[in-house]
């Protein structure tokens, strides 16, 4: 007998794992364990009006509990009454999870360069979460995930889908009221941002998700500005991109790795989660991504912007 991922949305996310995404023969070759890549070289310098200055850690095993709890209380465990695939929009719940999910198994070419990798992110995880996302929080409906390719001159190591409000075609914010809107809708965005796995390598992540500090634009005494290290580059980077998106939630992840974040509201501050294996289980990168979403749209139950003092 088939089951559908909707008969039972609860254990489908808690059991659905990531597809290995294995690199094509021709891509770079991944660093090995507990090196950097030094590809990592993101064209951004230290600037005065860079406000971030402490990273701090979210506790791994509180988060884990915390997601865990709410997957519980707020994903069905009975059946939704409709397909996997919406008829209308075509969005579907697309991670595969035999034997017990009748989920059909989605091939992607192996990636060689970041715009291969933009379909295991797009038809794997983020569709399976917009879908999701869509069935049990009925304002959701009006949001989505979308690729934001814009011409940076990072755009062959750096890349970011963003969920936001799908507006229209035909419709827009317009007039002076068009900032506001963006600021009001920014503050439940996410932004996605990936970076293929021979760039953003296990430590690259690692180092990320452990920085602690931020260096100033100029240090007591010196003339010159600091001069940053990979993992201050990429938190510069990302960091940037957030402001420019009005949004304080954010991922990074090389797909092989995940870690979520948010900026406090004053963007002097980062809340960093640990870094996520593409399998990581209880919990899944699935239930993170899904509690993560939701906590910048405000569901009850997940996970609020720590005030910064």
């Amino acid at each position: 007998m088939s089951v559908r991922g909707t008969d039972n949305l609860r254990c489908y996310l808690r059991e659905a794992s990531l597809p290995p995404m294995v690199c094509d023969p021709k891509a770079p070759a991944l660093p090995e364990k507990g090196h950097k890549s030094h590809l990592n070289n993101l064209h951004v310098c230290p600037e005065p009006w860079r406000k971030l200055e402490s990273i701090q850690p979210i506790d791994a095993t509180k988060l884990d509990e915390k997601i865990i709890q709410w997957v519980d209380s707020f994903i069905p465990e009975t059946s939704i009454g409709v397909e996997d695939s919406d008829p209308l929009t075509g969005e579907t719940l697309t991670v595969p999870c035999p034997p017990v999910f009748d989920i059909p198994t989605h091939v992607e070419r192996r990636p060689n360069d970041i715009f291969r990798m933009v379909p295991w992110l797009d038809n794997f995880p983020l569709m399976t979460i917009q879908r999701a996302l869509h069935l049990i929080h009925g304002p959701s409906n009006f949001w989505g995930f979308s690729l934001h390719d814009d011409n940076d001159k990072d755009r062959n190591i750096f890349q970011h889908f963003h969920w936001g409000w799908s507006l229209p075609q035909n419709e827009d914010l317009g007039g002076s009221e068009d900032t506001v809107s963006k600021r009001r809708i920014g503050r439940h965005s996410v932004v996605i941002a990936f970076q293929p796995p021979w760039v953003l390598s296990h430590q690259d992540i690692t180092e990320f998700s452990q920085c602690r500090s931020f260096p100033p634009y100029l240090l007591p005494g010196n003339a010159f500005p600091t001069s940053f290290e990979s993992k201050h580059r990429l938190w510069a980077k990302l960091w940037d991109l957030c402001v420019h998106e009005y949004t304080p939630w954010f991922v990074l992840t090389s797909y092989h790795h995940w870690v979520f974040g948010v900026f406090s509201t004053g963007w002097t501050t980062a809340f960093v989660s640990g870094v996520y294996d593409y399998n990581y289980f209880s919990p899944t990168i699935l239930e993170c991504l899904t509690f993560w979403v939701g906590s910048a749209l405000r569901i009850r139950g997940t996970w609020a912007i720590p005030d910064v003092l």
